[in-house]
């Protein structure tokens, strides 16, 4: 047997740690994803902002 290769009976215990890493990892990326929401609707409001704040197609006021 290579190094790479695992008995039958230590494929379960391989597989319960591969699962404990990809629930780590999905339960840190739902957390960055909760701390970036909020920045996201922040800018939305910016941008909406921005949007409100615009003279109406484009036009110049005329002097």
């Amino acid at each position: 047997m290579s190094g790479g290769e695992l008995t039958l009976g230590a494929l379960p215990a391989r597989l319960e740690e591969q699962q404990r890493e990809i629930a780590a990892q999905a339960e840190a990326t739902r957390g960055r994803i909760a701390e970036l929401i909020p920045q996201l609707e922040e800018f939305d409001r910016g941008a909406e902002g921005v949007r409100i704040s615009r003279p109406l197609g484009g036009a110049r006021p005329r002097r």
